[in-house]
């Protein structure tokens, strides 16, 4: 692509290094990204004055030669972490928190997990709870995963409702259900839980029938014995 002919003048560096970037002026390493491989180029300087997975990647002994393959990562995020690179800037929301965050810890990028982290911990309320749960989880961040779990434990029937707690893990589940802090009616959390097995056999193609939603539920979230109440899959669930 041709450069304009006035992209350096009175602009600030960020704005240049985008502009550079976002042009493939003078790029020098080449990456094949996500499951079709889309190419996406950058520049070594840049990304190894931010990171020091790419200090390594392109420095030594073992440098990497050529194209170089990320397979964990889509293009759309490793774009997106490109950006945070040469500007400082980035929008993160629920949708992009947890694939931008794989990536900063991946390549060391302290600055971009921090704005990760602020993020979720503006974000526990009713409608996010869930999602910042399930994050904190996933990443071993234990204070914020504290935080929201009491968060939660108060505002039980309002989180549960919330669309994201289809999506906990059957480990976030867990937190949740063997907590005696938990303010919420068992048959409320009887009829969520139904709600959490149905959408896991969405996830794995099965037959909503009562048997699947059951072996969902008892293969997923085994812990100590609870009973509730009689209606759909059976009077208890054997929780270990």
């Amino acid at each position: 692509m041709e450069a304009k002919s006035d992209w350096q003048i009175r602009k600030s560096l960020s704005d240049r290094m985008k502009y550079m970037l976002n042009n493939q002026l003078m790029c020098d390493v080449t990456f094949h990204v996500g499951i079709d491989k889309t190419t996406i180029k950058a520049h070594k300087y840049m990304l190894a004055s931010s990171s020091p997975v790419f200090y390594s990647m392109f420095e030594g002994p073992l440098a990497e030669k050529g194209i170089i393959e990320i397979v964990d990562i889509e293009p759309e995020y490793f774009n997106m972490i490109l950006q945070f690179i040469y500007t400082d800037k980035i929008t993160v929301d629920s949708f992009n928190v947890k694939n931008i965050l794989y990536g900063s810890e991946k390549y060391m990028l302290q600055l971009l997990t921090d704005e990760c982290n602020a993020f979720l911990a503006s974000h526990v309320n009713v409608d996010h709870a869930c999602l910042v749960l399930q994050t904190a989880h996933d990443f071993n961040m234990k204070d914020l995963e504290t935080k929201v779990l009491n968060f939660i434990f108060i505002h039980g029937s309002e989180v549960l409702d919330s669309k994201d707690f289809r999506n906990l893990s059957a480990e976030c589940l867990k937190l949740l259900l063997v907590s005696d802090q938990l303010r919420c009616e068992e048959e409320y959390i009887y009829q969520k839980m139904l709600h959490w097995g149905l959408q896991k056999c969405n996830d794995k193609s099965l037959a909503t029938t009562d048997e699947n939603i059951r072996e969902c539920l008892v293969s997923s979230i085994s812990v100590n014995p609870v009973v509730y109440p009689e209606p759909l899959l059976t009077k208890t669930f054997c929780l270990d």
